[in-house]
C-alpha cells in the first residue's frame, strides 16, 4: 500500500520579501534527520527527493515523521527472514 505524501515547502528570500512555494522534493538532510539513510529505498516508496536542496525546514521534517515510521517498519520487515521448513527426518 502506498501512502500519499504532499510536496515539501521551500522558503526563499529576495531582498526584504520572503516567499514560500512547493518544492520538487525533500532534501537529504531532512531525510537524515529522521533516520532514513537509504535514499533509493525512500524514492522507491514514493518520497520525492531533491538532490539540489541542502536546507532543513522544520515543517518538512514534521510532515515526514509519520511516513518515515511506515518506511522504517517496512524495511525492518524485509530484513527478517522467514524460517525455513524443518528438514526431513530420516
Amino acid at each position: 500500500m502506498r501512502m500519499r505524501i504532499n510536496k515539501p515547502i521551500v522558503k526563499r528570500q529576495i531582498r526584504e520579501a520572503r516567499f514560500t512555494r512547493t518544492g520538487r522534493g525533500f532534501s537529504k538532510s531532512e531525510l537524515k534527520e529522521l533516520g532514513i539513510i537509504n535514499f533509493t529505498m525512500a524514492k522507491n516508496k514514493g518520497i520525492p527527493i531533491d538532490l539540489l536542496r541542502k536546507t532543513t525546514i522544520a515543517e518538512n521534517v514534521e510532515q515526514l515523521k509519520l511516513f518515515a515510521k511506515y518506511i522504517l517498519n517496512m524495511s525492518k520487515q524485509q530484513k527478517r527472514k522467514v524460517p525455513l521448513i524443518a528438514e526431513k527426518q530420516t
